[in-house]
């Protein structure tokens, strides 16, 4: 029960993410770079860690992270918040294969289930006059990322928490760093409205939202987490429908239904099988 109100309280608080990082009204790569580097500070003076293991899992889960937010949060400049983000979550669908290559097979229904979602969108990236192709290549590239990150939680259980994070989400800051260095991005020169965004980005779906979710992650399995997890894309429709007026055609909506109707078919599971709520 506590893991479910745990949950329930990430997927709340990521689903802030997408019009917080719209609002920010900066590059993908800068947004991520302090969402990251916000939070760190923040994490080290909640636990204190006396020793941080550094070992190539969460240099590497840093590294997808950082394409992760980059691309997502680019993404929403070349389309509408709900088309975006209903395409990055298809990063439950990814972790799932992730996870497949790491030792978990697919069922018939996780199959059918990626073919539904992915013909979802397919049509939904023309759906949305406001959807350009660098849109749905960017989420689909955030999604693919995401998928790697999100994986990479339940399969380094042996790497203490703390440790864990910090070397993840500080890994995450150094990419993102460097993107923005190669790509000549400055990181400074915002205004205040933007920087009160990028504190927000830190404070709620980052410290909140992904570092419940990483530790959800140790405690269940990466497909029912990562199908939770698919609520952020309702949720940040609902927000830029209230707060940004960004409402959507109706057959736009039946797309992103088809979507999260094909996710919803890879997490059924035989009434025989059990889902695993242990460290095992």
């Amino acid at each position: 029960m506590i893991y479910t109100v745990l949950l329930f309280t990430a997927v709340l608080a990521v689903s802030s993410a997408a019009i917080f990082a719209f609002l920010a009204s900066a590059p993908g790569v800068v947004a991520a770079f302090w969402r990251l580097a916000i939070s760190i500070p923040i994490l080290i003076l909640i636990y204190r860690p006396r020793r941080i293991h550094l070992s190539a899992m969460p240099i590497l889960a840093g590294f997808a992270l950082a394409l992760h937010f980059s691309f997502w949060i680019e993404s929403l400049f070349h389309a509408s918040i709900a088309v975006s983000t209903t395409i990055v979550c298809t990063h439950s669908l990814f972790s799932g294969l992730f996870a497949y290559l790491w030792g978990e097979k697919p069922r018939k229904n996780q199959i059918i289930g990626v073919l539904i979602a992915m013909t979802g969108v397919y049509f939904l990236s023309g759906a949305d006059t406001r959807t350009d192709s660098y849109g749905i290549i960017f989420a689909l590239v955030g999604a693919v990322a995401g998928g790697y990150y999100f994986a990479s939680a339940r399969f380094a259980r042996n790497i203490d928490f703390p440790s864990y994070i910090l070397v993840t989400y500080s890994s995450a800051a150094i990419f993102a760093f460097i993107a923005c260095l190669f790509t000549s991005t400055p990181i400074f020169g915002y205004p205040p409205r933007t920087w009160i965004f990028f504190g927000l980005l830190a404070l709620i779906p980052m410290l909140i939202g992904h570092t419940l979710l990483n530790y959800v992650l140790r405690k269940m399995e990466v497909l029912p987490v990562t199908a939770s997890v698919i609520g952020e894309a309702v949720g940040a429709a609902i927000l830029a429908a209230i707060f940004l007026n960004q409402t959507l055609s109706a057959d736009a909506y039946i797309y992103m239904a088809v979507i999260l109707s094909g996710i919803g078919v890879t997490f059924l599971k035989p009434s025989a099988s059990t889902v695993n709520y242990g460290d095992g």
